[in-house]
């Protein structure tokens, strides 16, 4: 059996890790899917995985295990929802979205209502299994015993609270609970673990850290996985999070503020105050024993370790019976919201003989935030040369962790001469060079592919449309809407005009051609990043400007930046790109009277 391990948040390692090595022990292979945010701190990258919808496509699964709500119709699987929690009552927790074609459900209570809802809609099964991410609590139950021996003996004390709170803006206790959560440390000495979902505002990410700098018996826990907190705490403090179930199913005291649930079986405070006295009480009272076992009974009720193990066994089983569906048949709604996530499926995925290689290049100074995901994104290339200008901020580090790659260092005259150089350590005669912020998307690497290995292709450079990035959404106008660079090309036909040192020009010595996908340029991070490469790219455009042998004046510092926003945010319609077509274009027009100021100050020097 073929299995996608489907990952869209981080929270999905801990529920798919046990899945993950059912299938090791019973010899299927399997694939890792993780978004781009997981990259940095995906922990398996040892095995295979990916960030592309394309490689799922060529991988022609059998299973899809997703703890989330979406997955793309047109991955071929039985496509099997797992859950991401165990809280019933939060919006949209029981909502059928139609792309799962089975449910494997944690007990009784979750089995009942999915199979009321099949009724209804009739186009998914439902198996009650257990849910993996608590096999843990059979097989590590008393692991990190010794550990928390030695953290009670360090603060004199004998109780751990966890502190645990949802990310839900509406919903989180965070903003309410900061001076109970310090009253409860100081006041009783007990040991606080706080542990924020990885989409917390980091607004209280940052408050919470500067509570446990002040208060030494207030930790912050920063690991990935909450289990090990939930073995070692004796009560649990939160509001609306599924992790209260988690916790419940341990048989330890529970105590929320403001929990959303209809019928809510342990202490939940509809105010945010009396914490101390609260847990001081259900430590010495624990008034919710009896609806702690209610609990156990429906929401989880398999104590054997051994939920993942039937996940797998499900899945075999209903493969045998009904086959591999080839997609999820959707509605054309859901169809559009699952491309808009994921990209649109490719068409005739390529998987003809390679004729000719590529070498993938790119030129690095300080590209800590994009170097890994570039990295990712040209795996398809035969050979990955980087040139790097000595980077300081931990790009080497991260470039080194990838050992398919060929990494110089070399110190930075000016772009032409860099791009030259990487050129030149080319060993296959097709090259695709690339921005460390630009991406190429799956339908282009199949185009690219395709195009490289067709016995038609009569190019010798092809150019790229680029889609602008600002931040993470699309600028569809402010005068790049028709912006294209040369990125894929013969080696033996081209080479770097030597009269540019910015925005370096590729003369071509045959014909150049257009592909049709558009390779994505994620050049806005933010407004002091931006503005720094268009100042910086002015001042070295002024280098070039000051062969030209004229004193800029008037003209250059008005007129000119001037008419740069006129043209793009009028005449190239950047006013309907709203603010940030204001910002663009204002920037760009800043990088145009930079380069003259640039001028100025270059040519006083000469005098």
């Amino acid at each position: 059996m073929k299995v996608i391990l489907f990952c869209q948040n981080a929270y999905a390692f801990g529920i798919l890790a046990p899945i993950r090595d059912v299938l090791q022990e019973q010899g299927h292979d399997f694939l890792w899917y993780i978004s781009g945010k997981l990259l940095d701190n995906f922990p398996y990258k040892n095995e295979d995985y990916t960030l592309s919808t394309l490689d799922l496509q060529l991988y022609k699964s059998d299973a899809i295990y997703v703890p989330g709500n979406e997955v793309p119709y047109y991955i071929r699987g039985l496509k099997v929802q797992v859950f991401h929690g165990l809280a019933g009552e939060k919006k949209g927790h029981f909502r059928i979205r139609h792309y799962f074609d089975l449910y494997l459900t944690q007990g009784p209570y979750f089995t009942d209502k999915f199979n009321e809802l099949k009724k209804v809609h009739n186009n998914f099964d439902v198996i009650e299994t257990g849910w993996p991410k608590l096999d843990v609590y059979s097989t590590e139950k008393n692991k990190y015993d010794f550990e928390k021996k030695a953290i009670l003996q360090q603060f004199n004390t004998d109780k751990i609270v966890l502190y645990a709170p949802t990310f839900s803006p509406s919903l989180t206790s965070a903003p309410y609970l900061l001076k109970e959560i310090r009253n409860l440390a100081e006041t009783t000495g007990y040991v606080i673990f706080v542990k924020f979902h990885d989409l917390m505002d980091q607004k209280w990410i940052n408050a919470y850290k500067r509570l446990s700098i002040e208060v030494n018996n207030v930790i912050f826990k920063e690991d990935k996985n909450i289990i090990k907190s939930l073995l070692q705490a004796d009560i649990l403090v939160s509001d609306t999070s599924s992790v209260i179930y988690e916790f419940i199913l341990l048989n330890k005291p529970v105590i929320s503020f403001k929990n959303i649930a209809e019928k809510v079986l342990w202490d939940n405070s509809k105010t945010y105050s009396g914490l101390t006295e609260k847990v001081l009480d259900n430590f010495h009272l624990d008034p919710h024993a009896a609806e702690r076992a209610y609990i156990n009974m429906q929401f989880h009720p398999y104590q054997d370790g051994k939920s993942a193990l039937r996940m797998v066994n499900a899945v075999k089983e209903y493969i045998e019976i009904h086959g591999v569906p080839e997609e999820r048949k959707l509605s054309l709604a859901r169809r559009l919201k699952i491309n808009s996530m994921f990209g649109k499926p490719t068409k005739n995925p390529f998987v003809g003989k390679k004729i000719n290689k590529i070498s993938a290049l790119l030129i690095t100074y300080n590209e800590n935030i994009h170097i890994n995901a570039v990295l990712e994104n040209v795996k398809f290339a035969d050979e990955i040369i980087v040139v790097d200008s000595f980077s300081t901020d931990g790009t080497i580090e991260k470039i080194k962790e990838h050992p398919e790659v060929k990494l110089i260092q070399r110190p930075f005259v000016n772009y032409t001469d860099q791009k030259s150089y990487a050129l030149e350590q080319a060993t296959n005669d097709w090259v695709l060079f690339l921005d460390a912020d630009e991406r190429v998307p799956d339908r282009l690497r199949n185009e690219i592919l395709e195009t490289v290995n067709s016995s038609n292709s009569t190019a010798d450079a092809y150019y790229f449309y680029r889609t602008f990035m600002f931040k993470n959404k699309v600028l569809r106008f402010s005068g790049w809407q028709r912006d294209k660079n040369y990125r894929l090309f013969k080696k033996s036909k081209v080479h770097f005009t030597q009269d540019r040192i910015v925005h370096e020009t590729l003369v071509v010595n045959g014909q150049s051609e257009v592909l049709k996908n558009k390779l994505v340029h994620y050049s806005y991070k933010d407004y002091e990043d931006y503005k720094g490469k268009m100042i910086k790219y002015g001042q070295m455009k002024a280098a070039e400007e000051l062969k030209k042998n004229y004193d800029p004046n008037f003209y250059h510092f008005v007129f000119r930046p001037f008419y740069k926003f006129f043209n793009h945010y009028i005449l190239r319609f950047g006013i309907l790109d709203g603010k940030k077509g204001v910002i663009i274009c204002y920037l760009n027009a800043l990088g145009v009277y930079s380069r003259y100021k640039e001028l100025k100050r270059l040519r006083n020097l000469r005098h």
